[in-house]
């Protein structure tokens, strides 16, 4: 059966950071096949005038990701109207991708201590796998003390892994810390700063002949 990480997100822009966590997950799972990234659309909690068009966002990552093989992209939340809901999309990727593959929802520990707040949150559990990284300010020991709180249905079988009644795992994948995101380098871009380092180069020439960031950075 074939496995897929999904990595989703705003991407604006992607960053190196991003590619850290894609090569960490496709290492240290070794089962899995591929990452696929899949930029949201409509993200639920920001206003769209206030990230860049989805195009742009596509291109940056199509640039950052040209040069791996088992990198690939989904536009798929395009294709819908509406906020880009995680268990809306679901459906249609099952649709592209078929039945008979399985999947690991790839997601930062700080996003993934707030999934009680996600749409419906309860069928997504259910329906696909986590595997769950930790960020610079919320480290993997932290999963233990989380999942019995509001997750009690998922039992511990080993350390860094839990197993639902229904199948579906959640996974904790250390990593070193990369200490990038988005809004730094928006505001690098809005000083006129290099962002050497933190975007791959076909991404910040990308940037820089868009002129994106130039203004209300976010």
């Amino acid at each position: 059966m074939k496995q897929i990480g999904l990595f989703g997100g705003t991407f604006d822009p992607v960053h190196n950071g991003h590619l850290a966590v894609a090569r960490a997950v496709l290492e240290q799972l070794e089962d899995l096949d591929e990452v696929l990234f899949i930029p949201s659309a409509s993200p639920p909690h920001k206003p769209e005038e206030l990230i860049s068009r989805f195009d742009q966002r596509v291109t940056m990552l199509r640039l950052a990701l040209e040069d791996n093989p088992r990198f690939s992209i989904s536009t798929i939340e395009a294709e819908r109207s509406g906020p880009s809901y995680t268990i809306e999309t679901l459906p249609l990727l099952r649709k592209a991708l078929g039945q008979d593959v399985s999947i690991y929802f790839i997601i930062g520990l700080d996003a993934f201590a707030e999934i009680t707040t996600w749409k419906n949150y309860k069928d997504l559990l259910a329906a696909v796998s986590f595997v769950v990284i930790d960020r610079p300010s919320h480290l993997c020991s932290g999963l233990g003390q989380l999942i019995p709180g509001f997750l009690p249905y998922f039992v511990k079988k080993k350390d860094g892994l839990w197993v639902s009644s229904q199948g579906r795992i959640i996974v904790s994948l250390a990593m070193k810390p990369v200490n990038i995101s988005s809004s730094l380098i928006r505001k690098k871009v809005q000083k006129g700063e290099s962002l050497d380092g933190l975007v791959p180069p076909a991404v910040e020439r990308y940037i820089h002949e868009q002129g994106l960031y130039k203004q209300n950075p976010i």
